[in-house]
């Protein structure tokens, strides 16, 4: 018995790590839709909030950039319609297919990594 309860709790700590993704590649990621706002330098003419996907378990993101580990996700969308949509589910919990990831570049970019929507389903 004692045998088993040592083998579980060994297996614990390997449960909970981390899932690695990695820089330009396709991800699927489940959270919840939460506005941040932008840190942009200039607030006057790019300032406002940006929707980000509060991750349910932090990740790791890793690549020739270098590896970032993070639990928020800023969301960009070429589908201007779904984009727009997203913040009107802030709170709400979702699985968001990126077609990539990639880490921040710009001032428009508020986290250190970034997905480019390719699909949204809400739980």
């Amino acid at each position: 018995m004692k045998k088993l309860l040592i083998a579980m709790l060994a297996l614990i700590p390997m449960l909970s790590q981390a899932q690695t993704f990695y820089y330009g590649k396709p991800a699927t990621l489940t959270g919840k839709l939460l506005k941040i706002k932008s840190l942009h330098p200039n607030q006057e003419a790019f300032g406002g909030n940006q929707i980000a996907l509060a991750l349910d378990q932090q990740v790791n993101v890793d690549g020739d950039e270098g590896l970032v580990k993070t639990k928020l996700i800023q969301l960009v969308d070429y589908d201007d319609a779904r984009y727009s949509s997203l913040f009107k589910k802030e709170g709400k919990s979702v699985q968001i297919k990126c077609s990539e990831l990639f880490r921040s570049h710009t001032g428009h970019h508020t986290t250190k990594v970034l997905c480019v929507v390719d699909s949204v389903r809400y739980k």
